[in-house]
Parts: C-alpha cells; structure tokens; sequence
C-alpha cells in the first residue's frame, strides 16, 4: 500500500510539473503576454564565436523584453532531441547550428542567421515572422554589435597575453565583475580569475557534480541564494559573491585582512569546514596558522592517519591536493588578467585592496 501511495504521489507531481513546459504561443496569436520557452541546443565553443550561449541567453532576453513576454530559456540535454521537443510541444524555440537545422521538418520554421552561424527554430509560421522582422532591425543596431564583440572572443589570458599582452576587455562580464567585486572589496580582476577558474566565462558549463553557470554553484547553494535561473549570468555571479561574503567573513575572526583572499578561495573550493579543521589542528598542536603558508605546511599532517585521532579535526582527513592547485591557479590568472588589464602594477591574492 505504502509503494502504491509512493507512485501515485509521483504520478500527481508529473501531472502538476509537465503543463509547464508545454508550449504556450499558439499559431496566429501574438507573443505579447505568452510565456515563451527556448531550448539552447548549440555546439561547443569553437572559432570564430566562443560563448555561443551567452550570446543566444542576452539576445532572447531582449527579444522577449521588447515583445513584452517573459521567457524561459535552458540548455537541451545530452540526450535530448530538440527539434523533438519542438514536435511535442515541450519548448517554442530551439537556437540550432545552420547545419543541424537542415534537420527539420516541414512543421518546423527557421530564422534568419545569426552572428555565430546559428538560427532559431521554430514550430509557428506566425512566431517566425515575428523573429524576422525584429532581427533584421536588432542585428543591424550599435546594441547587437557591442553583444557581438563581447561574445565572440577567445578571453584565455595565456594565449591574450601570448598575442598581445593588453586588452580593453578581458571577459564577456566585465562590467559585472567590475560592480560585484565592490561587494567583496576585491581587485575586480580577482573575482574574473575565479570565476574563469571555475567556468571558463561559459553560462551553460557543468561540472560531473551538478554545479552550474558562471560560478559553478551547486544547486542546493544556488537555491538557497534565490538563484532560479542558474544560466542567468548576474544571479548566478550575485550567489556566488553573497557565498564568498560569508566565507570572508567566517575567517575574518582567525586571519589578517591581508590572508583573507586565499582562506576564502580555499573554502570555495573545498568548503568552510575543511578550512577551519586546519586551523582547528594548528591551533591544538600549537602551530601557526595565520597564512596561507602555513596551512600549507600543515597540510602533510592533516592526510596521515593519526589527524582521526584529533578531537578538534571534525571531517577527518583531508588531502589537500586539490584545494592548493585550486589557489596557485587562481592567482596566477589573477597575475595574467592584471596584466591584460593593467590599472596598476601586478599583485598576488594575498596583496588585494583591503577593505575600508
């Protein structure tokens, strides 16, 4: 009985959940006021466009925002077939290759192309003509120009610096950065060198542990920082920093302001908890831990077995490896975006502004 209440509750959720991913613009209605559901079903980042899904989320949104409509946008599964998604009624839209749109069908209508050799799908004659009439002016504006040549570089820093050395850009997201990093009362190159660490600027990266979107948030974080949206470039950076903000001001009490910077990029990485167990021990076996060194130092103590016996250490062992290449390596992309971008001379994490 109790196996029989199990799946009918799940039944009723599925029945609850599936009308709202149907497809909401019936043929001969305008958009205005229905909710549109996009499917990015793009091919990784290749010459001579990198952040294809970048620019496809920022081109709907202000599709959607001058036809008065809200919008739903998210990424195809590896599985998935989107044009059989458009078929069933599951999504409006699907921003296709020019190549795999050859794949569709009668049912299906296509737009013109787009910057990155792309073109929206659609099963609605009436929606595509809609599209047209608004791409041919949009694509033509100063606004779709500046979205262009903010989507459409390579920002690794090795190879910039390699062909040049400077930059007037160094991200597709500079100007968040730039006010997000105020928050934290970080160099804003800082912030650029964690989140390229932790997704190359891409909005659609995943990890093979579910965490998504610019700063690679587990979705159990993100919700809880009210991020719905996880390819949303600003909430999931404004997660991320509010994240950041409680791991700083969790070390503050233990370290200097001028450490700080690397305690909290360490916990990004490997949580608050692994952390503080290294202070725990330092503090216990009567050895420093007021710098970065120096967890480092401890860090051979911390992967034997005798640290089980500590009564301060809560988690148990923790190797490390990771967590250390995980700072070296932001720090040096710190190094190469200051050089890129060079306000003033290059400094370490550790040397960052501090707050007032």
């Amino acid at each position: 009985m109790r196996h029989f209440l199990r799946c009918l509750l799940l039944v009723v959720l599925l029945l609850l959940v599936a009308p709202m991913r149907t497809r909401r613009v019936p043929d001969g209605d305008s958009i205005r006021g229905a909710c549109l559901f996009c499917t990015l079903a793009l091919p990784p980042a290749h010459a001579p466009f990198y952040y294809a899904a970048g620019y496809h989320y920022e081109l709907l949104k202000a599709f959607a925002a001058e036809h008065g409509c809200p919008v739903d946008i998210r990424l195809a599964g590896p599985e998935e077939s989107p044009l059989d998604s458009l078929l069933e009624d599951c999504t409006d839209l699907v921003a296709l290759s020019l190549r795999d749109s050859a794949l569709a069908s009668r049912s299906h209508f296509a737009s013109q192309a787009l910057a990155d050799s792309s073109v929206w799908v659609v099963g609605n004659a009436d929606l595509r003509k809609e599209i047209n009439i608004w791409l041919s002016h949009y694509l033509n504006s100063p606004e779709h120009q500046q979205l262009r040549e903010r989507f459409s570089p390579n920002y690794d820093p090795v190879k910039r610096l390699a062909a040049s050395g400077r930059s007037s850009r160094i991200s597709p997201y500079d100007d968040l950065f730039r006010r997000y990093a105020g928050i934290l009362g970080w160099d804003w190159r800082l912030l650029t060198a964690l989140v390229w660490q932790e997704s190359k600027f891409h909005i659609e990266a995943r990890s093979y542990r579910g965490a998504a979107g610019l700063m690679q948030m587990m979705p159990s974080t993100a919700l809880r920082h009210g991020v719905e949206d996880p390819l949303d470039p600003e909430a999931n950076l404004a997660a991320g920093v509010r994240y950041l903000e409680r791991l700083e001001r969790f070390f503050a009490p233990y370290v200097s302001r001028e450490e700080l910077p690397k305690f909290t990029l360490a916990a990004y990485n490997a949580g608050e908890g692994r952390i503080l167990d290294c202070i725990r021990y330092a503090a216990a076996a009567g050895k420093p831990a007021d710098t970065w060194e120096d967890i480092q130092a401890l860090l051979p103590d911390m992967r034997e077995e005798s640290i089980l016996q500590v009564d301060t250490v809560r988690l148990g062992i923790f190797k490390g490896y990771e967590t250390l290449r995980y700072v070296d390596s932001v720090d040096s992309l710190y190094r190469a975006f200051r050089l890129l971008s060079p306000d003033a001379a290059p400094r370490a994490v550790s040397d960052t502004i501090p707050r007032n």
